[in-house]
């Protein structure tokens, strides 16, 4: 929905005239010339079947006495956990990795482990209150890579796994590069003959 747009981004694309819209299905064929960018994620299976879904739990503390100035990662022996700081004393702790495309509801071992590394990175945390839980299903390859993939007129871009948050303005510099530029980056892309070899 339109609401779920950052209003920054909403913004600029409305200066550069770019128009943006929701609930509707976009073909290259309803664009003749241009070229489609499709970043559905795991709805693209219909195209990208080798794509799987991996559920991630997440949760938001409030700890107004704590303060981060950035993300922090945790090397956690069981989950690679980070803590993204938000306004008014709240932070982001995530995220999980299930083998599932069902995104269900958190489970108690996972909100448990969850809340024992955001403890074990600060004690403080043990005082913070629980605001908001949240799951969903990453899109992945198998090898956890993303990939800019060519099908016709259609790139789609997709397999940003748990990295997203890091990698995607990257990736979309890159698939900049590609539509404006012509380029061509071979660790991350593929045309649409050579993902037909490697899916027979």
């Amino acid at each position: 929905m339109a609401d779920e747009l950052p209003p920054a981004l909403a913004g600029r694309l409305d200066e550069l005239g770019v128009p943006v819209r929701f609930e509707v299905e976009a073909k290259a064929c309803d664009f003749p010339g241009q070229q489609v960018v499709d970043c559905r994620g795991l709805a693209a299976r219909d195209t990208l079947k080798d794509l799987r879904g991996v559920k991630g739990e997440m949760l938001v503390l409030e700890q107004p006495e704590l303060s981060l100035s950035r993300p922090v990662r945790l090397l956690h022996p069981r989950i690679p956990v980070y803590v993204v700081p938000r306004a008014g004393g709240r932070f982001m702790v995530g995220a999980t990795m299930l083998e599932s495309d069902a995104p269900g509801r958190i489970s108690a071992r996972s909100m448990l482990e969850l809340l024992s590394a955001a403890y074990a990175l600060h004690p403080g945390f043990g005082e913070a209150q629980i605001v908001e839980i949240g799951t969903g299903v990453r899109p992945a390859f198998a090898d956890n890579v993303p990939r800019i993939v060519r099908v016709g007129r259609t790139l789609y871009v997709n397999g940003l796994y748990r990295h997203g948050f890091l990698m995607a303005p990257a990736l979309a510099r890159r698939v900049a590069q590609v539509l404006l530029e012509g380029r061509f980056f071979a660790e991350v892309m593929q045309d649409e003959d050579s993902r037909e070899r490697r899916l027979a």
